[in-house]
């Protein structure tokens, strides 16, 4: 299973060829596509003053994913994993932290172009 991280919505979004292809292959499997409420809100914060176009595609997309709450576990494994960060003086921003502690907590890959999710600990990051 994968958890979609907001540059990869957006980039689907802009058109990206790569998003593009990523997201046809990942729809191909017919497994469901899941999304942590953090990244679902920097997509729709990062949508915001594209035109309305760009508006719609990406709410269109948001609409087929799965949302990931934010729930005790969630701040848990963020807790984890920041404390696993620090201790290696690396750090993650909060919204990746929080992608990638939903992710963790569901065993999920995430799907990224961003490789700070290789830093952390039990996580896979799928590129595209």
């Amino acid at each position: 299973m994968v958890s979609l991280d907001s540059g990869f919505v957006l980039d689907c979004a802009r058109g990206s060829p790569l998003a593009a292809d990523a997201l046809r292959r990942f729809r191909a499997s017919r497994e469901p596509l899941f999304i942590s409420v953090a990244a679902r809100a920097a997509v729709i914060v990062g949508a915001a003053g594209r035109g309305e176009r760009f508006r719609r595609r990406a709410e269109e997309l948001l609409g087929s994913l799965k949302c990931l709450e934010i729930d005790t576990d969630a701040v848990r494994h963020a807790s984890e994993i920041a404390g696993e960060l620090a201790d290696e003086g690396r750090t993650l921003n909060g919204v990746d932290l929080f992608v990638a502690a939903s992710a963790r907590q569901h065993r999920q890959s995430v799907v990224s172009r961003n490789s700070d999710f290789e830093q952390v600990r039990g996580l896979v990051r799928e590129p595209y």
